[in-house]
């Protein structure tokens, strides 16, 4: 990450030296804002090393002027020298003398007020090269108040981070990335990755799985799809019906992956009288190989079967179903019906009921109704109309965030 410098006089320094001394600053700004002239020329040759990158002949002209004979040293040298110097050591990477003289011309009552704001983020950045914390904190914070930029956040957080103060550091990040999300741009991975693990260090498992979201909106790697689907599986207060809704998602971005959930998603599908999705659910883990050790095998082989036995029992009565739930005033039954249509892989008549069953309406679960039907039209390659019914969703906190991750796949 590169050093910001606020410098900005590298080829007109010395054009400047001539300015009126209020431009500088007031009062103990001595020298009438001017180099003087004992020293002009040294300090001239610096200026011209400074334009030909030459670091070290800066340094050895900076000294030239520093030890000539009967030169003043008024406030006004002395904040050029600092100046030249600072920029110097910058360019060389000798950040402990970059920072010693970067800071000398920041407190130098000749230091322009409107350059101190620069001169934060860059000492902000070169105390992070130093990894010193206290002095990030110190000049990060300084620097926030003008305005964040990319790197300067970063830093703060991550030296609050360091230092093990999580809230500040969780802070400084959510005012970030809410800044630039309200500027209509993205916040940067980085940020959002430092805001997941200070999060996960106070146990805020909703701010953790809030970052694996973001992170997945902005930059929709496999290992954050993954990690958002355990996460929001962990979630405290979560129904039977919401959780297996997060599996259905994480099965179809592919990021399901441990065994252990194979074997809970079939059981909810089998107990909420899905069973068929079930049998399909334990056969694409067996014909990944999920299942290695011989008792994971064993019991979901056994699981499988059963699933298996009742999706058979399932067919053959769908037909009963189908009438109760035509004839019932509720739209529950119309629903269930969608959801054993959805699991035998009959897309339209699964579409049709979950239909029927929301414009009957008192439903006992009215965010699930469209999920279920959105689920049904993008498996029937009707995205429009899936975003359609994923968008309707409002309520319920957990089935929005769940309808807004189908969103992003149609």
């Amino acid at each position: 990450m590169s050093i910001r410098w606020g410098l900005g006089i590298a080829s007109f320094a010395l054009a400047c030296a001539a300015a009126p001394a209020a431009v500088f600053g007031q009062g103990a700004c001595t020298g009438g804002g001017k180099i003087s002239k004992q020293i002009a020329k040294p300090m001239s040759a610096a200026q011209e090393a400074m334009k030909t990158k030459h670091w070290q002949e800066v340094l050895n002209k900076l000294r030239d002027a520093q030890n000539t004979p009967g030169a003043p040293k008024s406030a006004f040298d002395e904040y050029y020298q600092h100046e030249f110097a600072g920029y110097a050591y910058t360019n060389l990477k000798q950040y402990p003398d970059a920072a010693r003289e970067l800071e000398a011309a920041l407190n130098s009552p000749c230091m322009p007020a409107a350059k101190k704001p620069e001169r934060y983020k860059s000492l902000t950045g070169i105390y992070s090269q130093l990894r010193n914390n206290a002095k990030i904190i110190e000049y990060g914070n300084l620097a926030l108040k003008s305005g964040p930029d990319a790197d300067t956040p970063i830093f703060v957080a991550q030296a609050y981070y360091q230092t093990g103060d999580n809230k500040s550091a969780i802070a400084v990040l959510k005012s970030t990335i809410a800044a630039a999300e309200q500027r209509g741009q993205p916040p940067k991975e980085n940020w959002l990755q430092l805001l997941l693990t200070a999060c996960q260090k106070v146990g805020d498992d909703a701010c953790v799985a809030q970052q694996f979201e973001k992170l997945v909106v902005h930059y929709p790697k496999n290992e954050y799809w993954q990690n958002l689907m355990i996460s929001l599986t962990r979630q405290q207060g979560s129904t039977d019906h919401q959780t297996i809704n997060i599996m259905r998602l994480a099965n179809q971005v592919e990021v399901l992956k441990d065994p252990e959930r194979f074997k809970e998603y079939a059981q909810l599908a089998i107990e909420q009288g899905v069973p068929c999705e079930a049998q399909t659910v334990l056969e694409g883990a067996f014909a990944k190989k999920v299942f290695t050790e011989k008792r994971d095998i064993d019991v979901n082989q056994r699981l499988q079967e059963t699933a298996k036995q009742k999706c058979i029992a399932s067919k053959a009565g769908i037909a009963a179903q189908e009438a109760a739930a035509k004839s019932a005033k509720s739209g529950d039954d119309d629903v269930k019906l969608g959801a054993t249509y959805l699991s035998f892989g009959d897309y339209a008549k699964a579409a049709e009921a979950i239909q029927r069953g929301m414009q009957k309406g008192n439903l006992t679960d009215p965010d699930e109704a469209p999920i279920l039907l959105g689920v049904a039209q993008f498996r029937a390659n009707n995205k429009a109309a899936a975003a359609q019914s994923f968008r309707m969703v409002k309520n319920d906190k957990t089935y929005a965030r769940i309808a807004k991750l189908w969103l992003l796949k149609t």
